[in-house]
Order: C-alpha cells, then sequence, then structure tokens
C-alpha cells in the first residue's frame, strides 16, 4: 500500500475513529484526535497492511486497543465512556428533562456492564455497526457477539425495569 493509498483510508476514516475515541474520554491530558493519531500510526507500522480486508475494522480494533490502555493506565474504571447525546425535539421542557435523565440513567448502566458488553452494544446500537464488523472489531465470533448483545440487552432491561418499579 502506497502512502497516498493509505493517507486516502485514512481522510476517509478518521471522523468516525475521532467519534469512537470521544466515548473513551472526557477531560484530561490525552483528547480522542490523540488517540485516534496513536491508532494511525500503529496501522503504519504494521506490517501487514498489504494483507489488510477491511482497514476500517482493523483501524477500529486498534483504537479499541489505544482506547482501553489510556483506560488502564489512568484507572478510570470507564468513567468517560458516555457518549454525548442530546435529546432534540420541540417538546416541552419537562418531558425533554425527563427524556434526558431517562438517557442518563441508560447510560450509567451502559458503564456498568462488563467491557465487552458495553462495547458490544455501543458498536451495534450507538454507531451502527454490523455484526461482522463487531465481531472483527472485538476479535471474536459473530456468534459471540450476538450472545454478548443479547446478555447485556437483557441486563440493561432488567436494571431499567427494576428503576422504573421503584
Amino acid at each position: 500500500m502506497t502512502t497516498e493509498e493509505f493517507n486516502h483510508i485514512v481522510v476517509k476514516l478518521r471522523p468516525r475513529l475521532v467519534n469512537f475515541a470521544k466515548g473513551f474520554v472526557r477531560d484530561g491530558a490525552s483528547t480522542p484526535e490523540d488517540m485516534v493519531q496513536e491508532a494511525i500510526i500503529k496501522l503504519w507500522k504494521s506490517n501487514s497492511m498489504q494483507d489488510i480486508r477491511n482497514p476500517e475494522a482493523m483501524s477500529v480494533h486498534i483504537l479499541r486497543n489505544v482506547c482501553l490502555d489510556y483506560l488502564k493506565l489512568k484507572k478510570n474504571n470507564m468513567d468517560g465512556l458516555n457518549p454525548k447525546m442530546s435529546i432534540l425535539g420541540g417538546e416541552d421542557p419537562s418531558r425533554s428533562l425527563e427524556s434526558k435523565d431517562e438517557m442518563c440513567n441508560i447510560l450509567k448502566h451502559l458503564d456498568s456492564l462488563p467491557k465487552e458488553q458495553m462495547l458490544a452494544v455501543r458498536l451495534r446500537d450507538v454507531m451502527g455497526y454490523e455484526m461482522e464488523e463487531i465481531a472483527r472489531i472485538l476479535d471474536t465470533s459473530e456468534g459471540n457477539v450476538r450472545t454478548l448483545l443479547t446478555r447485556a440487552r437483557q441486563k440493561l432491561r432488567e436494571k431499567l425495569l427494576s428503576k422504573w418499579k421503584q
């Protein structure tokens, strides 16, 4: 792969990678751009660039590892994994406040899931990745991704139902 081809791929993938990394960094020394840059450097240095069939999945996989290394280093316990979501609409302020409260509650419970389940849900339900892409990113089978998603969604359902029954 030539430098020009690599740069073309990076320019195309960069916004999606930055969006993915934003879920891992709240405030601190590292920024999502720093993490993406580190992942791109690691991708470029990998000797198997010619063998990569899906550079997007490979780059997200490398970025995921970079982000997880950051969390381990900072002992962040995944406090910064809340995607920045806003509730849009022309509804009344009280309903908007309720929606935002529900979203915060869902994200809090999402963060309490095991790491692999939380990543599977974020990749599938928040970012819209396909099962095959998630399997490559998480370095597992598609069947295992389905299992992770099923268990994660069930745990979220149970936690949310118990919260609403109170």
